[in-house]
């Protein structure tokens, strides 16, 4: 299973600041456009940035810790010693998400195919991974 901070959440084409909407092709083909918002990003917890998953993905265990850690890297790594720009923002501590509030019921089922059609390739691509292809 992927880490979360390496999941790619982005299921829209791109996002447009200036307007507040986000992009989204269907179909490869035909455009639409569907209200946005900021929202604290889910990834960083608004931080901006998080340790790098290269470091603790797979977790480190308390042997792990005690024999491969020294005092100098377990105090680099819980002052942010290995931390990395957000994945998700990139550091802006915010990432656009859909503003269900302002759609209409077409934006809201096109954007809810949208999210369900990104999240399924997702994880196709995920059990490719798993066995090898």
């Amino acid at each position: 299973m992927a880490d979360y901070r390496e999941v790619n959440r982005q299921w829209y084409s791109r996002f447009d600041e200036r307007t507040m909407t986000i992009v989204v092709y269907e179909d490869d083909e035909a455009e639409f456009t569907a209200p946005a918002r900021y929202e604290v990003c889910s990834t960083c917890d608004g931080k901006g940035s998080h340790v790098n998953p290269a470091i603790d993905s797979h977790g480190i265990g308390a042997e792990e810790w005690a024999e491969e850690w020294d005092d100098e890297s377990r105090e680099m790594y819980f002052n942010g010693g290995y931390d990395v720009p957000c994945n998700e923002c990139h550091g802006r501590r915010v990432a656009p998400e859909p503003d269900w509030d302002r759609m209409t019921p077409e934006e809201r089922a096109k954007v809810e195919r949208a999210i369900e059609d990104h999240y399924a390739i997702e994880a196709e691509y995920a059990m490719e991974r798993r066995f090898g292809a």
